[in-house]
């Protein structure tokens, strides 16, 4: 954390390349609060180190996960908003964004909200994390750099339509991966859309192709297949099947 203010309310802002910082309701004791959140990241590690043979916790669907990745958001994948919150999460089952998946309006934003923990929200793209380019030709990759304050946000507008998987880069190796889909493009020209990279962690691969195989199928069905008259779900949760993912909400 830059200076000795910490800001408990930030927004980072990430546009052309430039990352800028807005500060509200401010507020002394750096140290102390720095103390308080090192305090949560370890014991949050250590729960889930436990669980970090294999899927590392996030794809078991185990007694102890349900319940503990509720989601506020009343979001339905093929139903694009102009704007959405996306939580950061860390808790007993381990790490992970809520929802998985949301789907924008080309022009929509998509805000990060810390929940807790210490994570950060970065493209898979050559210029910032792996090898392979998993968002359009035509867009920019970002990165969020480490979001460490509760409440802390990310901002990223999305102007090329398109599928964007993402990433926690310190939790990868724990499955946290999200995918934003903006507008409806073809399925057939996305590199979100590729068999994820083999050096990539197994719990990474699994969940991006969870949530890929959620957007082929939301893309397949097209706008006219996700309106209340279908029969779709449009109870809040990110997509249809919770079990499909390992995450309970």
């Amino acid at each position: 954390m830059a200076g000795p203010t910490v800001c408990r309310r930030r927004l980072l802002r990430y546009s052309g390349g430039t990352l800028t910082l807005v500060a509200a309701g401010c507020l002394g004791g750096n140290d102390e609060s720095d103390d308080d959140n090192d305090g949560t990241d370890d014991g949050t590690d250590d729960g889930t180190s436990d669980t970090a043979d294999g899927t590392d916790g996030n794809t078991s669907g185990t007694d102890t996960e349900t319940g503990t990745h509720a989601h506020s958001s009343d979001h339905t994948v093929g139903q694009p908003v102009s704007d959405i919150e996306v939580e950061m999460i860390s808790n007993e089952a381990g790490m992970h964004f809520g929802p998985h998946v949301v789907h924008v309006e080309p022009g929509g934003t998509v805000t990060w909200v810390l929940e807790r923990g210490s994570h950060d929200t970065t493209a898979y793209h050559p210029e910032t994390h792996g090898d392979q380019q998993r968002i359009p030709d035509a867009a920019e990759p970002w990165g969020s750099g480490p979001v460490s304050e509760e409440g802390d946000t990310f901002e990223q507008t999305f102007d090329v339509e398109g599928v964007y998987d993402y990433v926690c880069t310190p939790h990868e190796r724990d499955g946290m991966v999200g995918t934003v889909l903006v507008g409806w493009p073809s399925p057939d020209d996305q590199p979100g859309l590729k068999p994820p990279a083999k050096d990539r962690p197994d719990a990474a691969i699994g969940q991006l192709e969870r949530y890929n195989e959620q957007v082929r199928t939301t893309l397949a069905e097209g706008e006219s297949g996700h309106n209340d008259s279908t029969g779709h779900d449009h109870s809040g949760n990110d997509h249809g099947d919770s079990s499909d993912d390992g995450h309970s909400h």
